[in-house]
């Protein structure tokens, strides 16, 4: 099995899509997001089996703020690829 994440390219996101994905153990989720009137990509991490909205609702989960350009993709990728420790 490969660890490698590959996150979906700006034009995914520019239509307002949201994209999950798993790496054993560990959940991702990467959104577009409004904040203070600015478009934002947003990705959360947990490193838990359960389902990500469970590990969210139990404040288990690391998350940031991304720059909503393809830039801030490449971005959002390589901080994702960090938390699983790649």
């Amino acid at each position: 099995m490969s660890n490698e994440i590959k996150l979906p390219r700006f034009d995914y996101m520019s239509q307002g899509n949201t994209f999950s994905g798993s790496v054993g153990d560990f959940r991702y989720k990467f959104f577009p997001k409004m904040i203070n009137e600015t478009d934002m990509v947003f990705v959360a991490a947990t490193y838990r089996d359960n389902c990500f909205e469970v590990e969210d609702a139990a404040g288990r989960t690391v998350k940031k703020e991304f720059e909503y350009s393809s830039e801030g993709i490449d971005t959002a990728q390589a901080w994702i690829s960090e938390q699983l420790g790649d």
